[in-house]
């Protein structure tokens, strides 16, 4: 057994080694097969260790992933401010637009896309348990890659334009020769739904593949919460939170400040393996050269400033962030999603129930808000329409208020800003003026995959690219 993994290991090297333009290669032609479900495990726990261990940038993400993500394409941190020390980040989000990092995530998520299809297209044994496991975590670990290529290789979803709007190419076989053109977005998005739904049919719940059917559940919610569909979204929701329930008070502060293990009601977390502590530590020194936003400080009233723990928790008193970084999945962006879904299929009195829910598990001595006091919409606030292109009322104002309270510093921001309008809006450094345009929170296809692949169509405002 042990020759074969070995055999098994060094085909998986070989693969590792294909060019980033050859992703489509993937008939291991020559090539020893896996013929167990524990050799074909092999291909996914490349990956799953790759989360465990913190060098996953793209999948689930990590402290250098968020340090961008949070620290450079949204506004939750002040660039203009930054110091020298610090100049090596990032300043907008046209620096990501035209690094060499979307090719690379691009290319990365489609070998983690390659191995699911081995799995899923060559692996012959069925019924045993294990085989059930890797199968139901391919199927996962595949939809989650495709979901992520939807979020930032694909436009923001428009409700009854799905079949108009372009998706990503789609891969699901062994035929090398195939070069698909990009699919519909209605197409990804019922290629994920349908991967998802085949891996909860499984029911899996070792934890030793991360994808369990909680974690697939909890995608599958966060596929209907970005593609608006909010009928879909709020049973998945509620659900979880009913086996995953809010923590406040210490609960609530240990689990949000345990950096490697899983903890409190957390359902997915990356680091979990970590050995080397060294990627962390420099993203956290990074970002201590970048001071937070007054504009996202300004989302805690000055009451919240003294009873609300998350304040405490996020940023001291020189706007330096203290927050422990946290890549995963956790129970609050359930209610959080529960909150605005309820808002879109116009229960108001449920919607800011929610919401009064959370912020009583986070503020101490806290009365409810009412519809007749709710807070003022900030000026500072660059988000001024919600997801539906509607302006803001008072009460999404407060939803989107917590969801960027809550989730900060957890890579949420961007695609805050992405599923609301898109807003345009500069900040300057080092003597010159950066502008976020609205079609650089869609990634171009890289250029290579342009020339490789006949018909390919690229994404607007990138056209020049060859």
């Amino acid at each position: 057994m042990k020759k074969k993994i070995i055999i098994c290991i060094y085909g998986l090297i070989i693969l590792s080694c294909i060019s980033c333009s050859n992703y489509l290669d993937i008939k291991p032609y020559g090539r020893t097969i896996p013929k167990t479900a524990e050799e074909f495990s092999a291909l996914l726990h490349t990956w799953l260790n790759k989360i465990d261990g913190g060098s996953d940038d793209i999948l689930v993400g990590n402290s250098s992933n968020l340090m961008n993500m949070d620290g450079a394409y949204g506004d939750d941190f002040e660039v203009c401010l930054t110091a020298q020390s610090g100049r090596f980040m990032d300043v907008y989000l046209g620096d990501l637009a035209s690094s060499t990092k979307v090719s690379e995530n691009y290319s990365n998520l489609y070998e983690i896309i390659r191995d699911c299809n081995i799995v899923l297209n060559e692996m012959e044994e069925s019924v045993t348990t294990e085989a059930n496991e890797v199968r139901a975590t391919a199927y996962t670990m595949r939809a989650v890659a495709y979901y992520q290529l939807l979020r930032f290789y694909c436009e923001t979803p428009q409700t009854g334009n799905f079949e108009n709007q372009l998706g990503v190419p789609l891969v699901v076989t062994f035929d090398m020769e195939e070069k698909p053109i990009r699919s519909t977005m209605q197409e990804t998005i019922d290629l994920i739904e349908s991967d998802l739904n085949h891996s909860i049919s499984y029911h899996i719940s070792n934890e030793l593949y991360r994808f369990t059917e909680d974690v697939t559940k909890g995608y599958l919610a966060r596929l209907y919460f970005w593609t608006r569909q909010w009928g879909k979204a709020l049973p998945l929701t509620q659900e979880l939170l009913i086996k995953y329930a809010l923590l406040e008070g210490d609960a609530y502060k240990s689990m949000m400040t345990t950096s490697y293990d899983l903890a409190g009601n957390q359902l997915l977390k990356a680091y979990r393996a970590v050995t080397d502590m060294t990627e962390m530590t420099g993203s956290r020194t990074m970002l201590q050269y970048r001071p937070v936003s007054k504009r996202f400080l300004n989302t805690f009233t000055e009451e919240e400033k003294v009873k609300d723990m998350r304040y405490a928790l996020w940023v001291n008193n020189k706007r330096v962030v203290t927050k422990t970084f946290f890549c995963g999945m956790r129970a609050a962006e359930f209610k959080l999603m529960e909150a605005e879904c309820y808002y879109h299929l116009d229960k108001l009195e449920l919607a800011l129930n929610s919401i009064n829910e959370l912020r009583a598990h986070r503020i101490n001595d806290y009365k409810n808000l009412t519809m007749n006091n709710l807070p003022s919409l900030q000026e500072t606030e660059i988000i001024t329409i919600d997801a539906e292109g509607n302006a803001l009322t008072l009460l999404m104002g407060l939803i989107l208020r917590e969801r960027r309270k809550e989730l900060f510093l957890e890579g949420d921001r961007f695609f805050e800003q992405k599923r609301n309008g898109m807003p345009e809006y500069w900040t300057a450094y080092n003597g010159r003026k950066y502008v976020t345009r609205k079609y650089m929170y869609t990634l171009p296809i890289p250029p290579h995959e342009l020339n490789l692949v006949n018909g390919l169509v690229q994404n607007p405002g990138y056209t020049e690219l060859k």
